[in-house]
């Protein structure tokens, strides 16, 4: 696998933020550059939890997209990467192995999917060989994807050339109940993860929709008939916190733990994973957030604080494998992309099938 290309994070992230715009344009002129630092301004106070919560936020406005993008497109692209990195030093056996050179990857909550960037990053690396890879995309607001297409058609595909990335887009709210029904839709593809991707998902969802999140993620969990690598990072501002403790106890209740940090912050100042001005006046960076020009901009951010998790989900066996055999030889399975059982005529009359009770939400 050819090494990427060295080239200048501004350079290869300003086309994101003018398809997040809308517009057709090759560079950010000086009209958008000013919307851009007003629009980094208002979210990044949302998501201080000032005034207005990150749940009200409405992605399917252009400038509100733009904003996000630009005040934390450039430490979320790495944070994958990050993570990753800090497995191999932790626990390098529990980092999934391509299978013939390839992996496949669902990311919840996805946005612009900026995390593929960090995971092509590491598995692109000398110690990985990784040709392709599935991403699994679920996403409740469709205006994302557009700018998602930018980001792996013109951004990774340039810097991985020699990399296949096939996506599946997953429309569906892990809020809401018919979540588990747009999964079902594409469950021969979600059934074969090797690493599933919870990044600045929870921030945006209120804690009374915790037990209808877990409901729906449990499914995925449920379904994997492989060893799962779960990997969270969710914002610790205070008042975020209750939206990201319940699912990490739930996930330990239910999973191995292999790392767990509380209110880190990740520093973006060394290569791979710099973001920093270009120094040449040109440069994105230095359009958007240098103090110099424009007066009181807003600031560059070069690290991040972040609550981050990562387990191991074996799949699961509610029952002996004995039993399991013996169930199965009284159910024909017929197995379409919903991945439903239909009971056999077969069975005696009376018979019953002992079926696993659902895992109790536990707050």
């Amino acid at each position: 696998m050819a090494k990427p290309k060295k080239t200048s994070f501004g350079e290869e992230f300003e086309p994101i933020l003018l398809s997040a715009w809308g517009s057709i344009k090759e560079h950010m002129d000086e009209a958008l550059i000013d919307k851009t630092r007003r629009a980094v301004s208002e979210i990044r106070r949302y998501y201080r939890f000032k005034n207005v919560y990150p749940s009200k936020i409405r992605y399917s406005i252009p400038r509100n997209r733009a904003g996000y993008l630009a005040a934390f497109g450039q430490c979320h692209a790495y944070l994958s990467y990050i993570h990753l990195k800090r497995l191999q030093n932790v626990a390098p056996s529990e980092i999934p192995r391509p299978n013939s050179r390839e992996l496949v990857v669902t990311i919840l909550g996805a946005g612009a999917a900026l995390e593929a960037y960090g995971l092509c990053l590491f598995y692109c690396e000398e110690s990985f060989k990784i040709r392709k890879l599935n991403l699994n995309v679920v996403e409740k607001v469709k205006e994302w994807q557009s700018t998602r297409n930018t980001v792996l058609n013109r951004w990774i595909k340039v810097k991985f050339p020699k990399l296949d990335i096939s996506t599946v887009d997953i429309d569906a709210d892990l809020a809401k109940d018919d979540c588990i029904q747009k999964l079902s839709y594409h469950y021969d593809q979600v059934v074969m993860t090797d690493i599933l991707i919870i990044y600045n998902v929870l921030n945006e969802i209120e804690v009374r929709n915790a037990t209808k999140v877990w409901r729906n993620l449990d499914f995925i969990l449920k379904i994997c008939d492989k060893r799962l690598l779960v990997l969270l990072m969710e914002p610790c501002a205070p008042k975020a916190r209750a939206r990201v403790d319940w699912l990490i106890k739930a996930l330990a209740q239910h999973s191995r733990v292999i790392d767990v940090r509380y209110d880190e912050e990740i520093r973006l100042d060394s290569p791979p994973t710099e973001v920093a001005f270009e120094g040449t006046g040109i440069g994105l960076n230095d359009r958007l957030f240098s103090r110099v020009v424009g007066g009181s901009n807003p600031a560059l951010q070069t690290s991040i604080r972040r609550t981050n998790l990562a387990c191991i989900m074996d799949p699961r066996s509610p029952i002996s494998q004995e039993e399991m055999q013996k169930q199965l030889k009284q159910v024909d399975i017929k197995r379409g992309k919903k991945g439903r059982f239909a009971p056999s005529a077969k069975r005696s009359e009376g018979e019953q099938l002992s079926m696993p009770l659902d895992t109790p939400f536990i707050a």
